[in-house]
């Protein structure tokens, strides 16, 4: 004869709730973390895009793109410990590119760190 009332155990059990919590809890401890780190380059992005964008940058000296590329990057809060004018070159070849390359490492947790690099070039309007 069969048993009636014996029920299957359904849901999750107490280990694998743990298992998720610490798996998503290091998900959002990375998001804090290297986050920010995101943000300021998409700052960086876009002061490079809008230095491009004036109108006869390219004709303009080294000096004077750089000056106005770390002026539109103070105005958005870039840290200048991370992009600084050694990290800024003007390259010339098939018209002028404004490349910006650095790298930062961000602590993780512990002993453990975070190497990000960045490398990115814009083409400079006529």
């Amino acid at each position: 004869m069969k048993n009636i009332n014996k029920r299957k155990q359904s849901g999750m059990s107490m280990i694998g709730l743990l298992f998720m919590a610490a798996f998503f809890g290091l998900l959002i401890y990375t998001g804090i973390k290297v986050g920010p780190v995101y943000s300021e380059y998409f700052d960086v992005i876009k002061a490079m895009k809008q230095t491009a964008a004036e109108p006869g940058i390219a004709n303009k000296q080294p000096h004077y793109i750089k000056q106005a590329l770390s002026s539109r990057m103070w105005a958005s809060y870039v840290d200048d410990k991370h992009v600084t004018s050694k990290n800024i070159k003007i390259i010339r070849s098939r018209g002028k590119q404004l490349h910006v390359k650095y790298e930062i490492r961000q602590n993780f947790m512990y002993n453990l760190d975070i190497i990000i690099s960045f490398d990115k070039k814009v083409p400079l309007s006529k």
